[in-house]
């Protein structure tokens, strides 16, 4: 998979969640900036997201680095 990722506003990530084709979903994740979602840019070379390439093709593009995740809350590693 691709380091890179496709920067997406609040409204454009409720937009394109959700099912794309049976089997198959987009899910936005918010970094920890609590404003910026992403996608990793391969969903627009996915034949299964087609649907959603009109509205993700425009979106800027750049690697995530490591601290720009969310925290991962610790409780979920128990």
């Amino acid at each position: 998979m691709s380091d890179i990722y496709l920067l997406l506003t609040a409204d454009l990530a409720e937009e394109v969640r959700g099912p794309t084709v049976p089997g198959a979903a987009l899910a936005p994740v918010l970094l920890a900036d609590g404003v910026t979602f992403v996608l990793p840019a391969s969903v627009l070379d996915d034949p299964a997201h087609a649907v959603r390439q009109p509205q993700l093709a425009a979106c800027a593009r750049r690697i995530v680095l490591p601290q720009e995740w969310p925290a991962t809350d610790p409780a979920l590693l128990d």
